[in-house]
């Protein structure tokens, strides 16, 4: 809802509008994004290198006189590759010259209080979040806002405007909790979970055949956030792994965790994945409660099921 009130903005006012968006956004705003090129909005979509990271450059040279927003993402929910929202801010500040500079839009629901995100220093206009990446409450989420945008949604007027209805007062405090919780232990967290993915990384390129994605990954490189990994079963659906690992009490994912839409592969796809590769794909993430035996189990069980049912 906090990607949508920014996205549904480009509708209000008069004239021809765009929007760049990268092409590894959440569903929150590529399904959007899809939505309002029906509704007459030209949408640029710029793809990311084969390490999921989406250059500031191609961001800036996708910008038209018409542009009034750029949403790219600050952690993939799949990959997990940390986009330059630092550079890729300056970067539009730059293309826009003297004229009318777009704004600036950043899900980075990955990213609070899992990495440094300091919204002033990275320049963005708008964020989105959501308390139940931080162990807050499902269906509660916060929009910061630097720069205003009309929404299209109107009623009482609650929350300055941006969004009429009744505040869920409870939910809102939770969430507040949930983040300061999250800020203080942020660097221990980061640290561990900085062990884990060096357990797990290692841990599959022990398993014959399966391959983290992408294959250059290493553990502890800060162009990816340790608490996300995607990795590559080929010769096995990444479904039936996943079924296969839930019968073992692991729950991992195809794509994003909180998308119904499991059957297409469209971020791999636009880092230029091999399609086998991509289908064969699931996505483990890590959080403050897991553990190395969490890792361990993981391992061994996804080994045991690829040496099984792989074809």
């Amino acid at each position: 809802e906090a990607d949508s009130i920014v996205m549904l903005s480009a509708l209000t006012g008069t004239g021809p509008k765009s929007m760049v968006i990268s092409s590894i956004e959440h569903s929150a705003v590529h399904q959007q994004a899809r939505m309002l090129e029906e509704l007459g909005v030209k949408v640029i979509r710029v793809k990311p290198n084969r390490d999921g990271i989406v250059e500031p450059g191609a961001v800036a040279d996708a910008i038209r006189p018409d542009t009034v927003i750029v949403a790219v993402m600050a952690v993939n929910n799949e990959t997990g590759a940390i986009q330059p929202t630092g550079a890729t801010s300056a970067a539009i500040k730059l293309a826009s010259g003297s004229g009318r500079e777009p704004f600036f839009h950043c899900d980075a629901v990955q990213a609070l209080g899992k990495i440094p995100f300091d919204v002033d220093a990275l320049g963005v206009d708008g964020a989105a979040f959501s308390a139940h990446k931080l162990g807050g409450p499902r269906g509660v989420g916060a929009l910061y806002l630097r720069r205003t945008v009309r929404p299209l949604v109107q009623g009482g007027g609650q929350e300055n405007g941006m969004r009429s209805g009744t505040q869920n007062t409870a939910g809102a405090w939770a969430f507040s909790k949930a983040a300061e919780r999250s800020e203080e232990s942020l660097e221990a967290g980061f640290n561990h979970a900085l062990k884990l993915e060096a357990m797990l990384l290692d841990g599959i390129r022990s398993i014959p055949g399966a391959t983290v994605i992408p294959q250059g990954r290493t553990a502890g490189d800060p162009r990816w956030s340790p608490y996300i990994a995607c990795v590559g079963f080929p010769g096995l659906g990444g479904e039936t792994m996943a079924r296969l690992l839930d019968d073992e009490g692991i729950w991992v994912s195809t794509g994003a965790a909180c998308s119904g839409a499991k059957k297409e592969r469209r971020v791999l796809d636009a880092m230029g994945v091999d399609r086998e590769l991509s289908f064969s794909s699931i996505r483990v993430s890590t959080g403050r409660d897991s553990t190395e035996a969490d890792i361990v189990a993981f391992l061994e069980h996804a080994g045991s099921c690829y040496a099984r049912f792989r074809t």
